[in-house]
């Protein structure tokens, strides 16, 4: 009895699933340590498996045309996952900003999950964004891009991204977004800081140099506490760039 082995079916599922699992290791969400590798592949393999019965070209017959293959779906999968990569780590750039500002920098630690130094007020923007992206459905837009891609660039084809010019951009936007985020805090810093040097001028018997960091770091938190609702509102509009990025990633 033999059995024969539906290889282009296979080879499909392969190829989709080397899409799904780029993006899957690059979100903040399923990356790093986090989730296990073992759970990743499986996760990878489900949505392939999913999505695989969506229109695909024609599948590769050789070794190198198979390496090609996945080559393409892997630069398509680099790509969606790295814009959402980018764009969600602007308040972690915003809390090393505000760290460096503040004395906290020097408090740096390597962060279990993804294996990258951090400091503890970037690790609570970038928790409070994530909240945020998973409470409006930002999860959903990916999956939502992930499928779209496939019916625009299907498995076995040859097209690549024409949006790629989206993804320079999202350098900046990350920068930008960033200092939309550390603005009141760093604004609240300046104007301490300028307060403490003309007390300081004024009075130079309180030897402000004594209590004039611990005063700023506790002015600091008690102003981070204040405004973060001022910090939520340009991460709410960083999901929403986020959102027509995708978009214009897949497109044709």
């Amino acid at each position: 009895m033999t059995f024969d082995l539906p290889l282009e079916l296979i080879a499909r599922l392969l190829l989709a699933a080397l899409r799904s699992g780029m993006v899957l290791l690059l979100l903040p969400i399923g990356g790093g340590e986090a989730v296990p590798p073992p759970v990743r592949v499986i996760l990878s393999l489900l949505l392939g498996g999913l999505l695989v019965g969506m229109p695909a070209g024609t599948m590769p017959e050789t070794t190198v045309d198979f390496a090609l293959a996945a080559g393409r779906e892997l630069l398509i999968g680099l790509s969606i996952g790295f814009l959402c990569r980018v764009l969600l780590a602007a308040p972690a750039l915003a809390g090393d900003m505000i760290a460096q500002e503040i004395g906290l920098k020097m408090a740096e630690e390597i962060d279990p999950m993804t294996r990258v130094p951090s400091t503890p007020i970037a690790r609570i923007y970038e928790t409070a964004l994530l909240l945020v992206f998973l409470a409006s459905n930002g999860h959903h837009d990916v999956l939502r891009a992930l499928h779209r891609s496939f019916t625009t660039f299907p498995v076995g084809g040859h097209e690549l991204p024409g949006g790629l010019a989206t993804i320079a951009q999202s350098l900046s936007l990350c920068l930008r977004y960033a200092v939309m985020i550390a603005a009141p805090m760093l604004a609240v810093l300046m104007v301490g800081s300028l307060v403490l040097a003309l007390l300081s001028r004024a009075v130079p018997e309180l030897h402000v140099m004594t209590f004039g960091y611990p005063l700023r770091l506790l002015g600091a938190l008690a102003a981070a506490i204040t405004l973060f609702p001022f910090v939520l509102s340009p991460g709410i509009r960083l999901i929403s760039v986020l959102r027509g990025s995708l978009l214009r990633l897949v497109e044709a």
